[in-house]
């Protein structure tokens, strides 16, 4: 599956699952993309969302995290312009796009 396409695909269960559930903003972090650093708020990881999604989406939510993140990294959303971050270990906002 191509980056970009598994990018919006995760997109799109975000949105119809209202993802992330949490509201704590990650602070002292920049989006890549807009520039707003008080925005940034943590995906939950597949294990985190067992029993709160529907089993299909899970299933495609779990295949697109594990597409997407790295093994020691999450993925976190801009919730100003809403697009899906890669969040690495020193605390860094990273583009997904190519």
């Amino acid at each position: 599956m191509d980056r970009n396409h598994a990018i919006e695909l995760l997109q799109q269960i975000i949105l119809e699952n209202s993802l992330p559930r949490t509201d704590m903003a990650l602070f002292g972090l920049l989006c890549p993309y807009c520039g707003k650093s008080d925005r940034i708020h943590g995906l939950e990881a597949p294990q985190r969302l067992n029993g709160t999604l529907s089993q299909d989406a899970l299933l495609r939510y779990a295949e697109l995290w594990e597409n997407l993140a790295a093994a020691e990294e999450g993925l976190g959303l801009c919730q100003f312009c809403r697009n899906v971050l890669l969040l690495d270990g020193n605390r860094r906002a990273l583009p997904l796009y190519e």
